[in-house]
């Protein structure tokens, strides 16, 4: 694949690199890290970044990000027009746009828009490519430093080690899952590390909240219910949330508050090893609701429930976008599938 990857690359003159929807640090990081990589070693090309949705925490300090276009995917392929696109940490069109997922593949078939993947994620329900490359690494970064450095020997850009290290340490939660990779991926850390990269400065980055975020904590954490049968489960109530957006409060701040309680609390409650959490998706519009899935390794395949949600992820962490009346129909549709 790699050969692939760098026969469509060198055929290419404009590369558009784009990632998932509300994308995490593993998103913003892999993208960052192809795209200044290729400048650097490829300075006639024009490689260019476009995200739909901007990340919940502030990752501006990661060399490079100020290239980063926020904006409609499909107004940037009109005006582009790339010769290659790119898509990191998502295996499917439905994952890089909210709502415009079937015009991006369009305009992708329309006009032979040459199309690869780099992904980590479980492969069902990918769309099929011009080039796919997963090797089920523990972060899409680790994916594209291999791919790039060790294998096609590419010049390291400037930045480089803190921005893979971010994507490591941030989809691995500092290390915390089991991975049969593990070697591979420390390799590649101590690697990051001897080139400058700090683990500490990266969480003082990444570990900052503000008043609203600790509000919704509090919120999630007064929901939070043991199922008594072997889940727990959290929620952002309809309510709130309305509340939420009267005071004009950031959707991003409410989004980064789910995110932190799913990583650190859904699947250690009390003798829970698995659980979720529903919220309002204010980004997807009146009735859409998010759901993010945690697991213990080993216990639940999360991402097999998503699947079935229309959505995907890992087998330990994984999610979906649902659509329901209000919060708690939202809930039902998700305790309806996993109860059965």
């Amino acid at each position: 694949m790699q050969k692939k990857f760098l026969k469509l690359l060198l055929s290419s003159q404009t590369v558009l690199i784009t990632s998932h929807i509300s994308p995490d640090p593993d998103a913003v990081s892999s993208a960052l890290l192809l795209a200044t990589t290729l400048q650097q070693n490829y300075p006639e090309k024009v490689i260019k970044i476009i995200l739909e949705e901007e990340p919940t925490q502030d990752l501006s300090f990661l060399a490079g990000y100020v290239q980063i276009k926020f904006q409609p995917l499909t107004d940037s392929l009109e005006k582009i027009r790339p010769d290659l696109l790119i898509l990191l940490d998502a295996g499917a069109f439905k994952r890089v746009s909210r709502n415009d997922s079937d015009q991006v593949k369009g305009f992708v078939q329309q006009h032979n828009v040459k199309t690869i993947v780099i992904d980590h994620h479980e492969a069902e329900g990918k769309d099929i490519v011009d080039v796919y490359i997963n090797n089920k690494r523990p972060a899409t970064a680790e994916e594209v430093y291999v791919l790039c450095f060790d294998d096609l020997k590419l010049n390291k850009p400037k930045g480089y080690a803190q921005t893979a290290l971010l994507g490591i340490i941030s989809d691995t939660q500092r290390h915390k899952f089991d991975h049969p990779g593990y070697r591979e991926t420390f390799r590649v850390v101590s690697e990051l590390l001897d080139a400058g990269a700090s683990i500490e400065k990266l969480e003082n980055e990444l570990e900052s909240y503000n008043k609203n975020e600790l509000e919704a904590l509090s919120h999630l954490a007064s929901n939070m219910k043991s199922s008594g049968k072997g889940y727990s489960y959290t929620f952002i109530t309809d309510e709130f949330a309305e509340e939420w957006r009267k005071a004009k409060k950031s959707h991003l701040d409410l989004k980064k508050a789910c995110e932190l309680f799913g990583n650190q609390f859904i699947r250690n409650f009390e003798n829970n090893k698995w659980g979720f959490l529903v919220y309002p998706d204010s980004v997807g519009g009146e009735g859409y609701y998010g759901v993010s899935f945690r697991s213990l390794v080993g216990v639940k395949d999360v991402a097999e429930v998503a699947r079935q949600l229309g959505g995907g992820g890992h087998k330990p962490a994984a999610g979906a976008k649902l659509t329901a009346k209000t919060t708690k129909d939202a809930i039902k549709q998700v305790t309806s599938l996993v109860d059965e």
